[in-house]
């Protein structure tokens, strides 16, 4: 599963922005979002005998907390801006990997000042050499 799960990812992402880019732009993106996860939980809900746990299902719905809540809001802002960056101009190969930078500066600053994660000399280059990066893709010759 330590390779399997960055697989569906992958796919789970690449697939992720390349419909979010094709959603007409007549459709309202609220109405676009709501239909998605109409469906996204007609299909968990179906996954969910693939995944059994101790306890049962009972025992699993006692356990959710307002992280379930913390992460559909944060779920929703990154469907409604990138659907919107898409409308507004933004590049399939270029917004995500903008937008990528700067979630992995941030997350790397919170793992290092709220979890206790270890950033190295070698990170903090790298973070120089990723913001590089984005500058190169921003620059119109």
């Amino acid at each position: 599963m330590f390779y399997i799960a960055p697989m569906i990812v992958l796919i789970g992402a690449v697939s992720f922005h390349y419909f979010a880019r094709r959603i007409p732009t007549s459709l309202n993106p609220i109405v676009a979002v709501t239909a998605t996860y109409v469906t996204i939980a007609i299909i968990a809900a179906t996954l969910i005998p693939l995944f059994p746990s101790s306890g049962g299902l009972a025992e699993q719905v006692r356990h959710l907390s307002w992280i379930q809540i913390a992460m559909a809001i944060s779920i929703i802002l990154l469907d409604i801006g990138f659907i919107l960056m898409y409308r507004n101009g933004w590049n399939l190969s270029t917004g995500n990997l903008v937008t990528s930078v700067f979630t992995n500066i941030a997350l790397l600053a919170i793992g290092v000042l709220l979890i206790g994660d270890k950033a190295t000399p070698t990170n903090l280059f790298g973070v120089l050499i990723c913001i590089a990066g984005v500058a190169m893709i921003g620059y119109q010759s």
